[in-house]
Parts: structure tokens; sequence; C-alpha cells
């Protein structure tokens, strides 16, 4: 078996596992451009979510069309890499959109793993040119200020939070990224 160190990690594209509230799946994360950005694996207008890590990576060795990942110097070796049986994937990163959906400020959930949920947000407005999840995103949009109150946290000074804007805007944010994907598309 292929370990994700030896693949992914080299070629600077990982599995991924988003949980969204009424569905999981698994998508291609990766690309790091210039503005810091990440993507996840576009399938048109879209981005791809898979039932299994299976059906992501034939997609993936199947996958000939143009898109940002593609683009990307690990592209290439990850598709030669993934000729053979499907890698280990138990190390896969996991978006817990599920969790930011239900935010709430005395919810006990790790800064970290939101703070994950809020960049990936931000990068798929970037991608798909979002208004929505952009307008969420940005300065004064409620996730940004979520977002800064938890490195306020991190950091010992946060600034006063707005629950019932901020929980408003986490389940616009999910329910707008469920609807941008697509389900187990053909290659």
């Amino acid at each position: 078996m292929i370990g994700m160190d030896n693949l992914f990690h080299d070629n600077m594209l990982w599995p991924t596992v988003v949980v969204l509230p009424k569905r999981t799946g698994w998508s291609l994360w990766g690309g790091n451009a210039d503005d810091g950005s990440d993507f996840l694996l576009p399938v048109g207008p879209r981005y791809a979510l898979f039932d299994t890590a299976d059906g992501l990576c034939d997609h993936v060795r199947r996958d000939g069309s143009a898109h940002v990942l593609s683009q990307t110097f690990g592209w290439a070796g990850l598709r030669k890499g993934l000729r053979g049986p499907t890698p280990d994937v138990s190390e896969a990163c996991e978006f817990r959109l599920d969790r930011l959906a239900k935010w709430s400020p005395h919810e006990e959930e790790s800064a970290g793993g939101l703070v994950d949920c809020l960049d990936l947000i931000r990068d798929l407005g970037r991608q798909f040119d979002d208004a929505l999840l952009t307008d969420l995103s940005e300065p004064g949009g409620a996730l940004r200020q979520l977002y800064d109150n938890l490195w306020g946290e991190l950091w010992g000074d946060a600034p006063k939070l707005h629950p019932e804007r901020i929980a408003k805007a986490a389940k616009q944010a999910v329910a707008r990224v469920a609807t941008l994907a697509t389900w187990n598309p053909a290659a």
C-alpha cells in the first residue's frame, strides 16, 4: 500500500473529507496559489465530491481536463502515482462543516477546526467567484468576525462577538458550500 507521505504530500495535493450536514464526501485539496488560496478539485463551475476515496482516486486517474489543480506542479506526479491501487488515505484532511453549521458561542469546538473550515469557505468563494461566500468571509463579514475572534482567543485579545449574526452566516455558508458540490462526477 502506498502511504500518504509518499504520494500526496510529495505532490502537495491531499485527499480531503468534507463533512456536510447531510452527507460526507471525498475531494482533492491543494494548490497553494500565490495569494495563499487553496482549491478543491473542480468540475466545471463546482467542486467534486465522491462517496469514497476509491471514487476520488479513480476520477483523478482519468481526469484529463484543464483546471486549477491540473496546473499545479504535483498533478502529473499524483496521477502517475495513482496508477496502482488506492493509497492509504487514513490521514486525510477533514473539514467538519457540519459542526460549523451548528456553531454557537457555547460549543466546545476546537478553534483550529473552525479556522480550517472558515479558510475553506473563503477559498471556495475565491475559487468559484461566489459573492455570498466572499461577502461572509471578507473584512466586515460575519464569518470574518468569527475568524478574527478565534485568532483573538488564541492570542488573548478576542473582540466582542455577535453570535446571532455569526450563527446565521455559518448556516448560510455551509448550505452554499453544499450546493456547490457535484457528487461522483464522471471524468
